[in-house]
């Protein structure tokens, strides 16, 4: 995959005439509805920023404008892989300050960073619940194969999601958003294949059941209905959408095959975690990250394969994206 990414291995309220009960509670639904309002759409991603070593997050419009840093460089790699809480005021994310990759939290209002996972062990691609309450991530320590968890959202009771898969890779988790499975992939059966573990019964099932080249990073639509997939059965990086229970698979990308996306899974294993997928929080959409020259850039595309569009055009490589509803 020809792909060079440098540095690879972001009230003042007047009252008069009222009680002191009414003045507050007034205010509070007021804060209420301000906040409310205050949501948008955006595109949180991964970029270095200048001459900086390592990866700050941005945030973006769905359209491309209104670029941003949300969570800027701090240490060694930087932070990278944000997934947004669900409501709007969290984001969950890498980082490399604390020496070694790690899952912080910062608060979009008051800017508090918070470490939560605690061990020597690296995690990565943390991921919310739908109540918010819970998260699941990848967790690895030396010499060890990666696997996947669920914990509170500040990383106590964790829980082994990738039961009897410990002898292989099982990566990039996300919920349903009803809250009841964990999609994943997993190289179990040699190649990758995306699977779905069931939280109440514990069983885990192969959804794509892969006959030819591998399956890998998948997103669940609002709806549960679909889930978005990147495969590379075509010898390219594309973006495939399937129903839930892994029937009805459609290729979106096939108009951006170029020699730079041409992709093994195997042979470009290194370059994997770059590439995700979300879908918009409408449904209607996705963004996703991809090649067409020898940079990395952001797309988006709508859920049946039309108006496919770049929207960023930098020097830079733009990695990891999400889309969610955030505070500004």
């Amino acid at each position: 995959m020809k792909i060079h990414v440098v540095g690879i291995a972001i009230l003042f309220f007047a009252c008069t005439g009222k009680s002191q009960t009414n003045t507050i509670e007034n205010k509070t639904v007021q804060v209420i509805t301000k906040t409310k309002k205050a949501l948008s759409s955006k595109i949180l991603f991964a970029r270095k920023h200048n001459t900086e070593n390592g990866w700050s997050i941005f945030s973006i419009g769905p359209n491309g404008t209104e670029e941003k840093i949300v969570i800027p460089y701090a240490s060694g790699q930087g932070e990278y892989n944000p997934d947004i809480s669900p409501d709007g005021t969290t984001v969950l994310f890498n980082s490399y300050r604390f020496g070694g990759w790690k899952l912080l939290t910062t608060n979009l209002l008051t800017k508090e960073y918070k470490r939560i996972s605690s061990s020597t062990d690296y995690y990565f691609n943390g991921s919310y619940s739908p109540d918010g309450n819970q998260i699941v991530y990848e967790k690895v320590g030396r010499g060890e194969k990666t696997q996947l968890y669920i914990s509170d959202k500040n990383g106590g009771k964790e829980i082994l999601v990738s039961i009897g898969m410990k002898d292989v890779e099982n990566r990039i988790p996300v919920w349903s958003p009803d809250g009841t499975s964990i999609i994943f992939y997993s190289n179990k059966n040699g190649s990758t294949d995306i699977y779905r573990y069931d939280t109440a019964k514990k069983d885990i099932t192969n959804l794509t059941k892969n006959e030819k080249g591998n399956n890998f990073n998948p997103s669940v639509s609002p709806d549960g209905k679909k889930i978005a997939f990147f495969s590379d059965r075509n010898g390219y990086l594309d973006l495939y959408v399937m129903d839930s229970d892994g029937t009805n698979s459609k290729n979106l990308t096939a108009s951006l095959h170029n020699e730079n996306n041409v992709y093994n899974y195997y042979k470009n294993s290194n370059l994997f975690w770059l590439f995700k997928c979300s879908w918009s929080p409408d449904g209607s959409s996705l963004v996703f990250s991809n090649a067409n020259t020898t940079n990395i850039d952001l797309f988006t595309i709508k859920k049946d394969g039309t108006e496919l569009q770049q929207i960023t055009k930098t020097e830079g490589s733009e990695l990891t994206p999400v889309w969610g509803m955030i505070h500004p």
